[in-house]
């Protein structure tokens, strides 16, 4: 007898459209091919066929992309403007600013190492240094 795996979560699964693509892949990759083999026809005239067939990678490449990748339930091209908008048309403000309370502490214990008290340094008379010999 024939057995098939279902699954509990029925959120993540999409309706195809054709073959084992959703509509909105289909839809980009068609874009994609109505603009990339033009553009690759255009650069083979003037380039040759490599260049032609890297210039047909660089132009296929963000249809591909915008078809395929989701990022938390979310498509590409909604990931990538929450992105900037979170990270550059509105930065996160912090309105107040942060004292690090171990710097005072720190500072505290190297005066305390030097000899200072209270943020006095004592006053500390060294004797002359005679040990070495002046040549005359």
């Amino acid at each position: 007898m024939a057995y098939v795996d279902v699954p509990k979560d029925l959120t993540n699964i999409k309706t195809k459209f054709i073959g084992n693509f959703t509509k909105r892949q289909c839809v980009c990759f068609g874009l994609g091919i109505a603009v990339g083999f033009p553009a690759y026809f255009a650069v083979r005239a003037v380039g040759g066929t490599t260049v032609a067939f890297y210039a047909l990678l660089v132009v296929l490449a963000p249809f591909f992309l915008f078809g395929i990748v989701e990022k938390d339930g979310l498509p590409l091209e909604e990931y990538l403007l929450n992105y900037i908008r979170h990270r550059f048309v509105y930065p996160p403000i912090r309105a107040g600013g942060y004292e690090n309370i171990y710097d005072y502490y720190e500072e505290k214990r190297i005066r305390e190492k030097k000899g200072e008290k209270n943020g006095r340094a004592k006053e500390q008379f060294s004797k002359p240094n005679r040990s070495k010999k002046r040549n005359k």
